[in-house]
């Protein structure tokens, strides 16, 4: 009977550590604690810093262009990406103290540090170990999107370390104990910062089994089931919010819309048929908006092509080739009413049309950067089906 018990126990020593091996091996990226899931607001930057950084925090974050609402003051959109107010205009800022990072917001009901887009500032190195973490074939795992140093900072974004999905920006200085990491600092490289967060923004996105998520956008299986009928019907893929209610429809047509007593936000598709090269844009969203976006007095938008309202376009290389950008403002004709559009085109060879994505918005005195954000991640998001 003794013996029997040895064994027992040697079997249940042995299985013991087996598991504890297993469970180490599984873990071996050191991403082991459980993740909110993120929750948030589109073109939002929560930020930490420590107790010693707070008068140059509230420095670099009130007493510089950074904390301006051009919303109000400025028309934003109209300016170069080349000029520093592009960036300044894109994103705010919620400021929070390192002993604030594990509260609970009350808006999300997650902690502080749980937001989708959070920059640290963090002149000792305390988060340095983030930094160190090994990337891991989960999906949810810490994985570290860009590793650079910019004029003696060292700057780590990472995904998914206290939430999924989620993106942080570490700016640490190893070098002198901090001294470098000061409000000149910020406002030399800003620029840099916004241009290289932005884009980790946008593409802040999980798959879920109903589709593809964002956590600046609200959704549910409302707008997942409006994603899966374009699918197929169009032969698209598009990631919606669940604010937009579908409005219209026709073969070449999809029309989406939120509307309040403030503002209305709208989200098109446009399917050109039988097109085997890129017509002109300007004429093709113009004719589009005659034909189906007509006012209940008989008119109609078009986009401004006014010195006031500039009009850009730009390509860049993706995953189904070429795209073709668009941006600018467009006017309801005899009217003062205006806001600004943004329009990407892509072009789908094995069905031999060009599908274009337009969000465009009138908020006439609102602040702009969400509603403009929020369209920005799906006309960014948006593909076609393979």
């Amino acid at each position: 009977m003794s013996l029997m018990r040895q064994r027992i126990q040697l079997g249940v020593g042995f299985t013991t550590i087996l598991l504890i091996l297993l469970n180490s091996g599984c873990n071996s990226s050191g991403d082991t604690t459980k993740k909110d899931s993120t929750i948030g607001t589109a073109a939002k930057i929560t930020v930490f810093y420590p107790d010693f950084f707070e008068d140059s925090a509230s420095g670099i974050f009130t007493q510089t262009l950074w904390a301006v609402d051009s919303n109000l003051i400025r028309f934003e959109e109209n300016l170069t990406k080349s000029d520093n107010g592009y960036y300044e205009a894109q994103f705010e800022f919620e400021m929070h103290n390192f002993s604030q990072m594990e509260e609970k917001d009350i808006a999300t009901n997650n902690k502080m540090k749980s937001a989708p887009l959070v920059w640290i500032i963090d002149p000792k190195s305390k988060f340095e170990d983030l930094t160190q973490a090994r990337d891991s074939k989960i999906s949810n795992a810490r994985k570290t999107l860009k590793d650079t140093t910019i004029n003696n900072i060292h700057c780590t974004w990472i995904r998914n370390i206290w939430s999924f999905p989620q993106v942080v920006l570490i700016l640490r200085d190893a070098h002198s104990d901090g001294k470098n990491l000061t409000s000149t600092w910020f406002q030399a490289n800003q620029k840099t910062l916004f241009e290289i967060t932005k884009p980790f923004e946008l593409g802040n996105t999980q798959e879920t089994k109903t589709g593809k998520h964002h956590p600046g956008l609200i959704q549910n299986r409302y707008s997942d089931s409006i994603s899966i009928a374009i699918e197929a019907n169009y032969n698209v893929k598009a990631m919606l919010s669940a604010e937009l209610k579908l409005v219209a429809k026709a073969n070449d047509f999809i029309w989406l819309r939120q509307e309040t007593g403030n503002y209305h936000s709208n989200l098109m598709l446009q399917f050109i048929a039988n097109a085997d090269s890129l017509q002109d844009q300007i004429t093709v969203r113009n004719l589009l908006t005659k034909k189906y976006l007509k006012t209940a007095e008989g008119t109609w938008v078009e986009i401004s092509e006014s010195g006031q309202f500039p009009i850009r376009k730009w390509s860049i290389k993706g995953i189904h080739g070429t795209e073709y950008w668009m941006s600018g403002w467009q006017t309801e004709l005899n009217t003062n009413r205006r806001g600004p559009f943004l329009r990407r085109v892509i072009r789908d060879v094995t069905n031999h049309r060009y599908v274009a994505v337009d969000g465009f918005i009138f908020a006439p005195n609102q602040p702009r950067n969400r509603l403009m954000r929020e369209l920005e991640i799906m006309v960014s998001q948006f593909s076609l089906s393979q």
